[in-house]
């Protein structure tokens, strides 16, 4: 019975994905672009809830909006640059598509950034 249990708790913390919350870095690129920029992400995850901030540096950050954490699947957006992220967490890995529409026009960019230890 303690086993079946212990297997259903651990299956359940599966189900709901690891905890998001840490400061990430790595790189964004832009499509059609070969130059990989700077990323640094710091993130609070409570329930399926996300905040914190991003930019290209641990001093130059601003705020997300709208954070949310449900199926693997972290999304959140950027109001000050119009930036919405979709990125899957994988382990200590978060990647995924980043968009915005400026005039109009889409633009898309790949994040990739691990946690830092």
């Amino acid at each position: 019975m303690a086993r079946l249990l212990l297997v259903l708790v651990m299956a359940a913390l599966g189900l709901a994905g690891a905890d998001v919350t840490g400061k990430w870095s790595g790189t964004l690129t832009v499509a059609g672009e070969s130059e990989k920029k700077p990323a640094y992400l710091v993130l609070k995850q409570e329930g399926t809830k996300i905040t914190g901030t991003a930019g290209p540096s641990e001093s130059e950050q601003v705020a997300i909006q709208d954070g949310t954490a449900e199926d693997g699947h972290v999304r959140f957006h950027v109001p000050e640059h119009s930036m919405k992220f979709d990125l899957v967490q994988d382990g200590e890995e978060l990647k995924g598509d980043i968009t915005r529409e400026p005039d109009g026009e889409k633009q898309t960019a790949t994040l990739v950034v691990k946690r830092e230890k």
